[in-house]
Parts: C-alpha cells; sequence; structure tokens
C-alpha cells in the first residue's frame, strides 16, 4: 500500500546525528529526522531535537563563570602560602562541545525557528543545491485529512549510531559502518485529532495535532507523516502511552507482579498546523490542488 509513497517521502527525508562530549569526557549521539521542504533548502523537524544545543549553550555560560570565578581566586592567592583557594570544579555533565549532522557533511543551518511549546522547527540548510533532492514533498490538503485515514511515517530508528570526538580539529567523526542509515516505516491509521486547550505563547497557534494508532519511534522525531500517495499529513514529534485499564498478574521469581497495560499512539503536529507556520515565516511549499492529479498543485508563498 505505501511502497510508491515511501519511495517519494525518501527522497526528501534525511537524518539528523546529534553528538556531544561533556566535561569528563563523554561522547553521545542520538538521531532524529527532518524534511528538506524547497529547492531554497528550507528544512522542517521536531523542536525538540534543539533541546540538547540550548543546554549547550546554558553549560558554555556556566563554565565560563566558573573560570572566571577560579581565576579571580588564584589571583588573590598569597605567594608563598602554602594552600591554594579552593576552586569550583565543574559539573562533569555539562556539555563541552555540540554538533549537528544535517544528513550530509558541509550543511549547516541558519535563520532558525524554534516552537518549543508546539515542538516544531524551522530552518534553512547552509551550503545546500537543489540538485540534491530529486522531489520535493507535497502537503496533504488539510480539509480532507479525516480520522480512518491511512497513514504511514518514516525516520531512522534502530540504528546503531556512534560518533567519536577529535582532540585535534576540536570536531566529531561518524565511525565507519554507521551510513547509511537504514530507513524503516510503520503504517496505521489516523485515529483522532487532538487539540490542546491552550493556544501557543508565541504566534497565537491553535495547537492541533494528530494522533496515529501506531507509536513513532525514537530516531523518527522530525519525520514525515505521510498518506497513500506520499502526500505530507503531519510531522511526528511525540508517542503516548494510552492505559487499558487490564491489569494482568504475572509470577516473576515466585513474586506476583502485576503488569499495567498501554495503547502505545502517535502524535504528529497537524498539517494544518505546520502550513500555517510555514506561511507566516513566507516559506514556499507544495499542497494538494483541488484536482484529483497529483501534478496539480498550489505553490504557496
Amino acid at each position: 500500500m505505501f511502497a510508491k509513497a515511501c519511495e517519494r517521502v525518501y527522497k526528501f527525508t534525511r537524518p539528523l546525528i546529534i553528538s556531544t562530549r561533556t566535561v569528563d569526557g563523554t561522547v553521545s549521539s542520538s538521531c532524529g529526522t527532518f524534511i528538506i521542504i524547497n529547492p531554497e533548502g528550507w528544512i522542517l523537524t521536531a523542536g525538540h531535537l534543539f533541546d540538547s544545543f540550548v543546554k549547550y549553550q546554558q553549560d558554555m555560560k556556566k563554565i565560563k563563570e566558573v573560570e572566571e570565578i577560579n581565576a579571580r581566586k588564584a589571583s588573590m592567592a598569597v605567594p608563598g602560602a602554602m594552600t591554594l583557594p579552593d576552586t569550583i570544579q565543574l559539573d562533569p555533565k555539562w556539555i563541552t562541545n555540540h554538533s549537528f549532522w544535517w544528513g550530509g557533511d558541509g550543511l549547516r543551518i541558519t535563520s532558525v525557528y524554534v516552537n518549543r511549546e508546539i515542538d516544531i522547527a524551522l530552518a534553512k540548510l547552509d551550503g545546500f543545491r537543489p540538485d540534491m533532492v530529486q522531489e520535493y514533498p507535497i502537503f496533504r490538503d488539510p480539509d480532507t485529512m479525516r480520522p480512518g485515514t491511512s497513514i504511514c511515517r518514516t525516520g531512522f530508528p534502530f540504528a546503531n549510531i556512534a560518533t567519536d570526538f577529535d582532540e585535534g580539529s576540536k570536531s566529531f567523526r561518524i565511525r565507519n559502518g554507521v551510513l547509511p542509515l537504514p530507513f524503516f516505516p510503520n503504517d496505521g491509521i489516523h485515529t483522532r485529532n487532538v487539540l490542546k486547550q491552550n493556544k501557543s505563547k508565541e504566534g497565537n497557534y491553535d495547537m492541533l495535532y494528530v494522533e496515529t494508532s501506531t507509536p513513532g519511534l525514537k530516531g523518527q522525531s522530525g519525520g514525515p507523516i505521510f498518506d497513500t500517495n506520499g502526500h505530507i499529513y503531519a510531522m511526528q514529534v511525540q508517542t503516548n502511552h494510552i492505559p487499558l485499564g487490564f491489569h494482568p498478574i504475572s509470577e516473576y521469581d515466585g513474586k506476583s507482579i502485576v503488569e499495567n497495560q498501554f495503547l502505545n499512539v502517535g502524535i504528529g503536529v497537524h498539517g494544518k498546523l505546520l502550513q500555517q507556520i510555514m506561511r507566516d515565516h513566507h516559506i514556499s511549499f507544495k499542497v494538494e490542488g483541488d484536482s484529483s492529479e497529483e501534478e496539480q498543485y498550489i505553490i504557496n508563498e
């Protein structure tokens, strides 16, 4: 059902590899997904993928403050004294180095907009060329989006992401064998619309989301939720766990354990909200036209 749709979506969907290094030297990496929207290199992804960068900025400010305090203490040390002033120790988990890898070497982002409340990020790729993408996405007409519609999502879960930090160049290197990352699609249906009661503080948007019968997986955040034509329906951002009300009892090591059972459902930013935000930021994108022919669509500028 989704074979042709996946072929289309894979052309404009890319992995985002996030790497960090902390004071104690620990290198960590994770993966998300982003959508290349147009030939200008604008991309769409989940806002929470920028959380580590925000922490990095905060940690670097703390490190600078600590270093300045320690330097002042050292300057006040009495010459010949047997003891030196106590110094403040850095938190070993403060981030000292951070990197985004946007699906290819030499690509960076500019003109970044992040709305963490809605969980959306827009950015423009610096170094992008239009020929890097064979086909750009078409967004589904929001008026045709109804519960019960067959949908699919994709991204890069279950990938063994590993990076190393090069002290000489002060940069991260993706280990051999990690790339290329395999896509992983999982299908389902549009179960419900989720409208949060409050409007977003920034932009005063109606916070509208699509709930799906299957969960989003780690590595699919920021990736497309699409219909059988490969048209963008929503963007994956979260997985909710709905209690089923079943409490079976299982035996483990001679003990009775009550197990609570849940239904895991995906949550994606609704296509209507995605399109509204892109229009407000004057980003061009393609939308389904009134005709059933896929070649006919409206370009919103």
